[in-house]
């Protein structure tokens, strides 16, 4: 090792980041495949999901009808427990500063069924309606420290009103690959509660849904538990028609979080992270980790070179082959032990990046020695390093014979086709790094200029209970040059809307539903093709009118939509009387929907809908906070500009870009030591052949041309198989996150390639320098 600083420096520098990425992965892989493992229950607790019916397919959904819960309790006597969670608008008040309450509404076998490390309180208090439960975040937010929030009281604030609730009791916020996690602290209430905020849902309303768990303790009971609540699904359809259910599953809550992300499943709660984030660390870990190794592997060739009469001697003084290769390898699994050291170091650095990168939507932490399995993992990977990178040295120099070593007649293979193999590997991940960070990048400039079909980035949605704040808080903003236009609306693009089934004749389709008012196609730019707006204060528009998107009528074969009767809800009959252009309502992540605009009247307003120039909405959004905080000062601000979405877009491509640039430098840098490890291999096997050429007069260009010429084969042969290969790896990601992206292309392949052939380019450069400076008589002296 200290013959050889360099190389060693190299590798182990290179491998400790490898080895830290291998580490990063593990962590990510432990974080999903212990996703609600802290709740101890969990294999006897099921979430009652809906099944819904269109056409033949049958979709899931993560919400049961309100009332179900107190027929399960009172008519199943399988059921042990039950709990609904319901989500709460509310904010906490303390004194004169507002918070976020992060609340749902839950029932006091909560607690009972799902586990909570408390902090203070007893979770039997939750029977309470007056009194709140918070995690030990929030307590600090409100307090300062939790010994200092318990007991207090604080107010909650819903709507126009205030209501006193004691802090009963406080608990640790649950790890982050939970489904009841709150980023921002969370807070728990009486189910009971829930009806103080939303005063007209009655507890029989089969029409208000909810999140209901049901613990099963006999795992034979469960498919009986699910029969008998069939009978109920009337109850709900008798009432609903835009949400008719087929049947009532129970899904185990051990599984739902893996079950709800695969099939994009409704739900109240947090689902597992996107697969496809995890694998794909995974495997570029893994690829990278192959680098390091592959390189590691042929620097310990290279510097065996000086080597060979020590192993004769050791062969002629009795030493037999097992040991030498014991040796080799172990001194390789040396190096790699130093480099694991170095890579603890790394990964915490790598951690934060992590979290940033992916919004702390998949959160690691560092927790080593609480984690046997870790310690496990760092042995396991220790060994494997050690023996792949180690063994082929170890077992192809062992072999030699001493007769052959000491005679000096012994010729090093110099380059094979293993090492060969193994350089066109290392250049092969390199570039599929180096594109999919170029790809990321060109996606992301091409998602940031895609036509949604409205001005998502002048917009900006503020939620209002009713007409009466809505006009209110509309007044308090006129004449704000920045504000180009105002409107209302019941449900809307990018925010709550409906989907539900239509018919026109005998042919029915499912559609997107938003309900607007006056002026909104115009506030939210979204451009008329054919017919008309709906009129002001029109009742004919009010109970017969729509207007369509392109895709609504591409869907039905309309060349002329304008005046075709859409029948919904079976008993009503809709004229359209416009066309918009076709609008993505979820953005770019799925499948644009057809899309259908109802008109309501003011007094159906639920939001306010602010259009501002896509310079100015930042400016126009913290003048709106301003004036909602002196019209409602109980309530926390609660608009949201729409380019948020977009920037949500963003920062997934950058954080990916930054991943794989990161990966791809890394792997660029080992491979280019690889290559460079390799042309001094093959000099030093040829260095009197190279020496005798200088002596007959052959130029440093053509001698370099010689030595070189099967590396630039193995390099066209790497760009090749890299860019299929990551053709293929971009597209699936990409593929696995987004409907409407870019995929790669010929300039992503050029810059990719491009940038391969530099670095190659910049290290034979520099052995073909080196050549230039040899001295021939310094190569054919003999020692």
């Amino acid at each position: 090792m200290m013959k050889n600083k360099v190389f060693i420096i190299i590798n182990v520098c290179g491998l400790s980041i490898a080895l830290a990425c291998c580490i990063i992965s593990f962590l990510a892989l432990e974080y999903d495949t212990t996703f609600d493992a802290i709740h101890r229950d969990r294999t006897s607790i099921y979430r009652v999901s809906s099944v819904q019916t269109f056409e033949n397919e049958l979709t899931r959904v993560g919400y049961a009808p309100l009332p179900l819960g107190d027929v399960i309790d009172k008519t199943i006597p399988d059921v042990s427990r039950t709990t609904r969670y319901l989500y709460s608008g509310s904010n906490f008040k303390r004194d004169n500063d507002l918070f976020a309450a992060n609340l749902a509404y839950v029932d006091p076998a909560f607690f009972e069924m799902f586990s909570f490390d408390f902090i203070a309180g007893h979770p039997a208090d939750l029977r309470d309606k007056a009194s709140v439960f918070i995690s030990e975040s929030m307590a600090v937010r409100l307090f300062r420290t939790p010994s200092e929030a318990f007991g207090k009281t604080i107010t909650q604030v819903y709507g126009g009103e205030l209501k006193e609730v004691k802090i009963s009791g406080i608990f640790r916020e649950p790890a982050a690959n939970s489904s009841f996690h709150r980023r921002d602290g969370s807070a728990y209430m009486n189910a009971e509660s829930f009806r103080d905020e939303y005063k007209d849902i009655r507890a029989d309303d089969w029409r208000y849904e909810t999140t209901l768990y049901v613990q099963i303790t006999d795992p034979g009971r469960v498919a009986g538990v699910q029969k008998q609540l069939q009978p109920y699904t009337e109850n709900n359809n008798r009432v609903r028609e835009d949400f008719r259910i087929h049947e009532f599953v129970l899904d185990p809550f051990a599984t739902l979080a893996y079950d709800d992300r695969d099939e994009q499943v409704r739900a109240a709660t947090w689902a597992a992270p996107p697969l496809a984030a995890i694998i794909g660390s995974v495997i570029m870990a893994i690829l990278i980790l192959l680098i390091a190794c592959f390189n590691l592997t042929n620097t310990a060739i290279a510097i065996s070179t000086g080597r060979l009469k020590e192993i004769g001697l050791r062969k002629v003084m009795g030493s037999l082959r097992i040991q030498l290769i014991v040796q080799f390898i172990g001194e390789t699994t040396c190096i790699c032990f130093l480099a694991l050291m170095l890579s603890l170091g790394i990964t915490d650095m790598l951690i934060e990046g992590w979290n940033i990168m992916t919004d702390n939507n998949i959160h690691l932490t560092n927790h080593y020695l609480q984690n046997p399995a870790f310690i496990g993992f760092l042995v396991s990977i220790l060994l494997t390093t050690g023996i792949v990178a180690g063994s082929y040295p170890a077992f192809y120099i062992s072999r030699f014979e001493p007769v052959t070593i000491l005679k000096g007649k012994l010729r090093f293979a110099g380059t094979n086709y293993f090492t060969r193999t193994l350089l066109g590997l290392q250049f092969t991940i390199s570039l599929i790094a180096v594109i999919s960070a170029v790809a990321f990048m060109q996606n992301a400039q091409y998602q940031r200029a895609y036509d949604l079909g409205f001005d998502v980035r002048g917009a900006i949605v503020v939620p209002v209970n009713d007409q009466s704040e809505f006009e209110t808080y509309r007044n308090a903003l006129q004449g704000n040059p920045d504000i180009l236009a105002i409107a209302g609306a019941r449900t809307g693009i990018f925010s709550e809307h409906t989907h539900e089934p239509v018919r026109h004749e005998t042919l029915p389709i499912e559609a997107d539903i938003i309900e607007v008012g006056d002026n909104y196609l115009q506030a939210m730019d979204v451009k008329l093709e054919e017919g008309r707006d709906f009129r002001k204060d029109s009742q004919t528009d009010l109970k017969e009118s729509v207007i369509i998107t392109r895709k609504f009528a591409d869907r039905f074969k309309w060349t002329d939509p304008i005046g075709k009767e859409i029948l919904w809800r079976d008993t009503i009959r809709l004229t359209v009387v416009g066309v918009v252009k076709d609008v993505y309502t979820h953005g770019l992540w799925h499948e644009m929907e057809p899309m259908m605009i109802r008109y309501v009247k003011a007094d159906d307003y639920k939001q306010l809908v602010v259009s501002a120039g896509a310079g100015s909405v930042a400016k126009v959004n913290t003048y709106l906070a301003g004036q909602w905080n002196e019209v409602f000062p109980h309530r926390l601000y609660p608009g949201r500009m729409l380019v948020s979405s977009l920037q949500q877009v963003d920062r997934l491509n950058v954080s990916i870009m930054y991943s794989y640039a990161f990966l791809g430098i890394v792997a660029m840098l080992l491979s280019a030591t690889g290559l460079f490890t390799l042309l001094s291999l093959n000099i030093i096997k040829r260095t009197k052949e190279l020496g005798i050429r200088k002596i007959l007069g052959a130029s440093t260009m053509s001698i370099s041309r010689m030595v070189n010429t099967e590396f630039a084969i193995i390099l066209l042969v790497a760009s090749l198989l890299g860019g299929l290969a990551s053709a293929t790896w971009t597209n699936v990601i990409m593929r696995a996150i987004w409907k409407y992206y870019q995929a790669a292309n010929i300039v992503t392949y050029g810059v990719g390639i491009g940038l391969l052939l530099l670095i190659a380019w910049l290290t034979v450069g520099y052995k073909a320098w080196h050549l230039a400076r040899i001295n021939p008589v310094d190569t054919l002296r003999d020692e």
